[in-house]
């Protein structure tokens, strides 16, 4: 009995600590202000500008990849299931990209954002 006691103390200890650490961390947190964005993720939201959506035809990823290396465009990454390719460029070479008829559509790629921003 004197051990089911002593389980019972040290569980109640345990829980009076967790909560002395939980609580103030809790309310430090909701009295933090918000910062203003930094210079980096400007620079980084501009840099995302650039980056473009280029969807080509179905089987035409050798076609739409050496069309875009014609083009001197950077390949930043490839998505084979959507037969897209994400590109960074300038609008002119895009304009010229769009001219070719392995080319479906290009589109800027979408900013993405977390929502308390």
């Amino acid at each position: 009995m004197a051990k089911q006691g002593t389980r019972f103390k040290i569980r109640y200890l345990s829980i009076c600590l967790a909560l002395v650490l939980v609580v103030p961390m809790s309310y430090s947190h909701q009295s933090t202000p918000v910062t203003e964005p930094t210079s980096i993720t400007d620079m980084t939201k501009e840099n995302r500008l650039n980056r473009y959506y280029v969807k080509y035809q179905k089987g035409g990823e050798g076609a739409a990849t050496a069309l875009v290396k014609k083009h001197e465009l950077a390949i930043v990454d490839v998505i084979p299931t959507r037969n897209i390719l994400i590109v960074f460029a300038n609008k002119q070479s895009i304009q010229e990209l769009v001219k070719n008829t392995v080319i479906e559509y290009v589109e800027l790629e979408p900013i993405r954002s977390f929502y308390s921003q």
